[in-house]
């Protein structure tokens, strides 16, 4: 299994500190979900994707991986 990190415009995975590649075999395997997340927000990453993959390479989780938005001014109003 390896957890990668995935620019999700770009498509390009990290493979360290400034460095991007195109091939998920050369990325950084972060090894676990939570340290891709940290990560992530370690270096201010905006519209990254974290994939995990396993043996077979069709078969991948991809967790989003966004920054919050601020709430809009209007607030929410109930329906009935």
């Amino acid at each position: 299994m390896s957890v990668l990190l995935r620019h999700a415009l770009v498509g390009l995975y990290y493979a360290g500190r400034k460095h991007w590649v195109g091939d998920p075999g050369a990325a950084l395997d972060l090894g676990s979900i939570e340290h891709a997340a940290e990560r992530s927000r370690e270096e201010s990453f905006e519209d990254m994707d974290i994939v995990v993959t396993h043996d077979d390479p069709s078969c991948e989780l991809v967790l989003p991986v966004r920054r919050k938005r601020p709430a809009e001014a209007e607030p929410l109003r109930a329906t009935a």
